[in-house]
């Protein structure tokens, strides 16, 4: 622990979380895209603390809020709930048990370059879908017809992003988002609070594994960053959600879907600087980026609580 610059702590973890949860909160992801970066710069952890740390700091900053919105999903026989988050969730439950030691063995096998190429194309793939396919309007109704071959796929996607989630320490919403907007046409509001949800489900798993798996067993400096990072986490998550909920209302439901091409093209720039070889420089860049989409989400979100300001005055 002597390793900790407590003054560091407290001054810049807890702003880190606050303005990457603020972003999470808004599309319902994590932010080890911006925590992983800053444990390397500035607490000079291991690429494993700091996916453990990714993972781990968001649950005490998402859990308030995903308490306040589980029964907005509905867990009826019919329901969101029962027939894609449930499996989703068992699923990845299961594999974010493995995801350290499928993380160590792939860094072994195939080298950190190999798994940024994979995981680059994988966003690339991800924003350009996002960006150009259908996206849904504030009051229409997410389909509720299900199938025992739709429960088997949400599963499958459940499986895929525990891995990528404790995997990678970035959360599983990257792949939970996707499937559940594009593959099974929720709309944006249900998307986000069922990736929400399930980011719980990944990242408390996922989080307690490296917490426990360190060469000596427990890693008190996971534990104390996670809990620094959450500080400011737990005030930026739940106004990112009121930010998310305000911009949808307000009309703007379709730009918010494809908004999320945004951090896919922050993702899919970061892997790009680390493959070739710019990694210093990409970490700062995350920084610059960081502080540039807290600046454009606060503007929209003022943006559109205006609208809806004009919209009851008018009616």
């Amino acid at each position: 622990m002597a390793e900790i610059n407590w003054a560091l702590a407290l001054a810049v973890a807890p702003l880190v979380g606050f303005i990457g949860m603020f972003a999470g909160g808004f599309w319902g992801v994590g932010c080890g895209w911006l925590v992983v970066p800053s444990m390397l710069v500035f607490f000079h952890c291991t690429p494993m603390q700091a996916a453990g740390i990714g993972l781990l700091q968001m649950v005490p900053s998402i859990i308030g809020t995903v308490c306040k919105e589980a029964p907005s999903i509905g867990w009826s026989r019919s329901s969101i709930g029962r027939n894609l988050v449930v499996p989703m969730a068992i699923g990845s439950l299961l594999t974010s048990f493995a995801g350290k030691p499928i993380n160590e063995f792939f860094h072994e096998r195939c080298g950190s370059t190999a798994i940024m190429i994979g995981f680059g194309a994988f966003m690339f793939v991800v924003g350009v879908q996002t960006l150009f396919g259908r996206a849904r309007r504030y009051g229409d109704e997410t389909p509720l017809t299900f199938t025992a071959r739709s429960r088997a796929l949400a599963f499958i996607g459940g499986l895929g992003a525990g891995v990528f989630s404790s995997g990678l320490g970035v959360g599983g919403a990257m792949v939970f988002r996707p499937v559940l907007a594009s593959g099974f046409k929720t709309t944006e509001l249900d998307t986000a609070r069922c990736v929400r949800f399930l980011l719980l489900t990944t990242t408390l798993v996922g989080g307690i594994n490296y917490l426990f798996n360190s060469p000596n067993g427990f890693d008190p400096k996971i534990l104390t960053l996670s809990l620094a990072i959450a500080l400011g986490g737990a005030i930026g998550f739940p106004l990112g959600a009121k930010a998310h909920y305000t911009v949808v209302r307000s009309g703007y439901a379709p730009m918010a879907q494809r908004s999320f091409a945004i951090i896919c093209a922050i993702v899919f720039t970061n892997s790009a600087l680390v493959v070739l070889g710019y990694e210093k420089l990409s970490r700062y860049i995350m920084f610059a980026a960081a502080i540039l989409l807290i600046a454009f989400l606060s503007a929209w979100t003022l943006i559109a609580r205006r609208n809806l300001l004009k919209r009851h005055i008018d009616s």
